[in-house]
């Protein structure tokens, strides 16, 4: 909910430290806060607090062509309200069971049939239940929304797949349950939509009371003050410095029709608005020269179109940081070996990183990225320093199956063959954990570190000593009971067939991995952290380099353990 809209509300709730008789005697005030409220983007359907009563249902529009104010001025509708099996006996009809609405019986004829928004629900004879404030489950269906506990509300993905915030249930936190202010917020024109669609508006019944306790000995005599206009009704009374009260209703119309929203879709599809950026490209298809274009469709051809203009496949390169963003969000994106998704928002079909560490793909997937996530993607747009990766040209140019080891893949399909059917010293690992382990993109000891870290979460923290102990138990081995894990591993490979040389090579690359833990904690030994960096650029170029041929020897560690250690 936005701070102005809560702070509007506790405004309206709560007497103020300072000009408490001022307020005391202004209720009519909360009505024009109220109006405010409702022209906002967000719209409050329901809130309640020490001075405050705010309750919204969705009313057939004939039924307020005109509005009777009178009639809607005797409404009586609880919180609580809700659909309710019914048992009545009487009325020459004997006993009888239905289903009875919530508004069945509002108290004025102008709500019947209406739809009620929110319900206050309460475990009567349960002690410390905190009644729960739940939502239409037409509304929250219609609108596609799915309650969010962490941000407590109903949800959506937008267009950038991003989690919006659609209808807001807020509640006060407040040791005096006396003061505690509860309430619903909703997006205008979601609400505006479903209005729009149902042929209903928006009636608000508002009581707005404000007292003290102590100088207060009830209302004056006399006829209430009305004010009345065709979508605000409401009475009052004040009594100076001391009290005063305001309560009515006010309804909310829209001016949206089901073929504006008609309209609305139809421009949303209208590829003619649509934006592309430009990028350098290799066109492959012009003698391989380095050209910038447009990655619009009007800008680009496929294969079998006749055209001088540049094929979609023309690869485009980047600085290999443009991966970092989506690594770093695994909330948000699926990020694969060769290609990134967006919840519910897009999907990059394909990318891989060349022997010069830069990132490519073709220019027609780039096309298919929303327009601001190609601004992402051109700032890191440059010149190839090489040729496309060997893989990517196997597989996208040829058609064929590569023939390009990818050895952290074959870490992490071992990985999954021995979670399928766990032995009794691995300890599963899971698809997440899993697919939470990638190649650094970069060669930032940064990126290289967490690798690290996840690398030996999945492999090193797999292995159980309890399970190991039993296999050397059984072949009479022998083992110290402070071994940790690797060493335990060590003599339970040896204790079932293999020498203790193979044991100990089985396993070296296990600890080497587990070795580079702590340098590779950002907060770790300084001095280590930088040896280690030192030694894995020094020996094999960059970071990403020394990361696959730890992968390399892994892979090959652990179809060792595999075949050796009984399952």
């Amino acid at each position: 909910m936005p701070k102005s809209t809560l702070d509007k509300l506790l405004s309206i709730a709560r007497i103020p430290d300072q000009n408490r008789g001022e307020w005391l005697e202004s209720a009519d005030q909360s009505v024009e806060i109220l109006e405010d409220i409702l022209k906002a983007d967000e719209i409050v359907i329901y809130a309640s607090g020490p001075h405050m009563l705010i309750h919204s249902v969705l009313t057939p529009n004939e039924l307020l062509d005109p509005p009777d104010h009178a009639d809607l001025d005797r409404a009586y509708i609880m919180p609580d309200d809700s659909w309710i099996i019914q048992r009545a006996y009487g009325g020459g009809e004997g006993h009888r069971v239905y289903l009875q609405p919530p508004l069945d019986h509002p108290g004025c004829k102008s709500l019947v049939g209406s739809e009620k928004l929110v319900f206050v629900r309460s475990f009567e004879g349960v002690k410390d239940y905190e009644p729960t404030i739940e939502i239409s489950q037409k509304l929250v269906h219609a609108l596609g929304l799915y309650f969010v506990d962490e941000r407590n509300a109903y949800c959506r993905l937008n267009d950038r797949g991003d989690i919006e915030s659609i209808i807001s249930v807020y509640r006060d936190v407040t040791h005096d349950p006396r003061q505690q202010v509860r309430a619903v917020t909703i997006r205008s024109h979601d609400l505006a939509s479903y209005m729009a669609l149902t042929g209903t508006s928006l009636v608000s019944l508002f009581d707005f009371t404000r007292f003290a306790m102590g100088g207060f000995n009830g209302w004056p005599e006399g006829a209430e003050d009305v004010f009345e206009t065709r979508d605000l009704f409401y009475k009052q009374r004040k009594v100076p410095q001391h009290a005063s009260y305001v309560n009515g209703q006010v309804i909310l119309r829209t001016n949206l029709t089901p073929e504006a929203l008609a309209e609305e879709w139809k421009a949303e599809e209208d590829k003619s608005r649509l934006k592309y950026a430009s990028f350098l490209i290799i066109d492959r298809k012009n003698g391989h020269q380095l050209i910038e274009t447009s990655c619009s469709p009007d800008h680009i051809v496929n294969y079998f179109t006749e055209s001088d203009l540049p094929w979609e496949i023309s690869p485009a390169f980047f600085r290999p940081e443009v991966l970092q963003k989506y690594k770093s969000d695994p909330e948000k994106y699926t990020f694969g070996d060769r290609s990134i998704n967006c919840r519910g928002a897009w999907h990059l079909k394909t990318y891989d990183i060349n022997e010069a560490g830069q990132v490519h793909t073709y220019i027609g997937y780039l096309a298919a990225l929303p327009y601001d996530e190609q601004l992402y993607w051109q700032s890191f747009n440059e010149k190839p320093k090489a040729e496309i990766s060997e893989r990517a040209y196997q597989t996208d140019i040829l058609g064929a199956f590569t023939t390009t080891d990818d050895f952290l893949e074959d870490v992490k399909r071992i990985i999954a063959e021995l979670d399928q059917d766990s032995p009794s010293w691995w300890k599963m690992r899971g698809s997440e954990m899993r697919d939470a382990v990638h190649y650094p993109v970069t060669d930032s000891s940064s990126e290289w570190g967490d690798e690290i870290l996840a690398l030996d979460h999945l492999v090193v923290e797999g292995f159980l000593v309890r399970g190991l102990r039993a296999i050397i138990d059984a072949n009479t081995g022998v083992y110290e009971r402070d071994w940790g894990s690797l060493k335990v591993l060590e003599v339970a490979l040896a204790s079932t067939g293999r020498t203790e040389d193979q044991a100990q090579n089985a396993v070296a690359p296990l600890r080497e991995l587990h070795a580079l833990r702590n340098p590779a904690k950002a907060h770790g030994d300084p001095k280590g952290r930088r040896l280690a960096i030192a030694t894995a650029r020094k020996r094999h170029g960059t970071l990403r380099n020394h990361f696959s041929d730890l992968s390399q020897r892994l892979a090959a560690s652990l179809n060792v353990i595999k075949a050796t250690l009984p399952k």
